[in-house]
């Protein structure tokens, strides 16, 4: 018998519990967690096949574009397939089609959205009084940290 914590006793345990559980202990539940992910991408994998293996020539008549949403009835159930476009541009080609219609006297925010950026590099390299001119226009949000585990 194994006083080894399991993933699925994480979720009724307080705080305090958590906080006691040793690092050897928490490698292995991140080794547990990295396999059930493995896992779950394999069944995901498999079943994505076996659905396209049934209906994809059935969609393949049935739709009209190369993307959407197309919809099939079979034996009482619905089953859908969605084709998401994915647009790019290539910006410097983008941006001198752009310049060429501003030229032109055209107004380009009627054609585009435009959205601005400054890379973190040049922002850290700038001077401080060209920082302060934009701070107003900047906010700083960071998403929750990631831990790992290893053996050191």
């Amino acid at each position: 018998m194994s006083n080894r914590v399991k993933l699925s006793e994480l979720t009724a345990m307080g705080d305090r519990e958590r906080v006691a559980i040793p690092p050897d202990q928490l490698l292995e539940l991140q080794k547990d967690l990295a396999e059930m992910k493995a896992a779950v991408e394999s069944y995901s994998e498999a079943l994505y096949r076996t659905i396209s293996a049934r209906y994809a020539d059935t969609f393949e008549g049935e739709r009209d574009k190369d993307t959407g949403v197309v919809h099939i009835i079979d034996q009482g159930f619905k089953v859908t397939q969605d084709i998401r476009k994915n647009v790019r541009y290539d910006q410097k080609k983008l941006k001198a089609v752009l310049d060429k219609l501003a030229s032109k006297g055209e107004n380009i925010l009627e054609y585009v959205e435009v959205t601005y950026k400054i890379p973190e590099r040049k922002w850290a390299v700038w001077p401080n009084a060209l920082r302060k001119t934009f701070e107003s226009s900047r906010s700083v949000n960071s998403p929750r940290p990631n831990y790992s585990i290893e053996v050191s």
